[in-house]
């Protein structure tokens, strides 16, 4: 259960690195509005898809992007960290965007890989532990 965790948050991580280099695109070659770009690509990360329903609601950008990252079952360091992009994603000029996406995507490349070493470093643990308990248990069954 706990390696799945660490794994799933591996996997939370790669999905935002993808959608910060493809919003950093999509604001310099085409400028659309973050909204759009957010339900654009809100079938990557569920958080995404929940922020992308609150807009449908009339709910300004911050709150539904808050809202999303809440309600995702984030850890709370990488909650701190997609709660601050979305602070200031989409109040600058292009140049600004582009910045912040190419500033959020280095913070999010070393939450990947302190993620990356501990899931290495814990998932053998928890298995262990798993296969140990299991064989405990058998032991004390027969």
């Amino acid at each position: 259960m706990e390696s799945h965790r660490l794994a799933l948050r591996v996997e939370r991580l790669e999905s935002f690195l993808k959608f910060l280099s493809a919003a950093q695109t999509e604001i310099r070659f085409s400028a659309r509005p973050v909204d759009q770009i957010v339900r654009r690509y809100g079938n990557e990360l569920p958080f995404l898809k929940a922020c992308a329903n609150c807009f449908e609601n009339g709910t300004d950008f911050f709150t539904a992007w808050q809202h999303g990252v809440n309600h995702s079952g984030l850890c709370d360091k990488d909650k701190e960290l997609f709660n601050g992009f979305g602070r200031s994603f989409g109040t600058s000029d292009t140049e600004g965007q582009i910045s912040h996406c190419a500033l959020y995507y280095e913070l999010t490349s070393l939450s990947l890989k302190e993620a990356k070493e501990e899931k290495d470093r814990k998932s053998k643990l928890y298995q262990m532990f798993g296969i140990f308990s299991g064989m405990a248990a058998a032991l004390l069954l027969c």
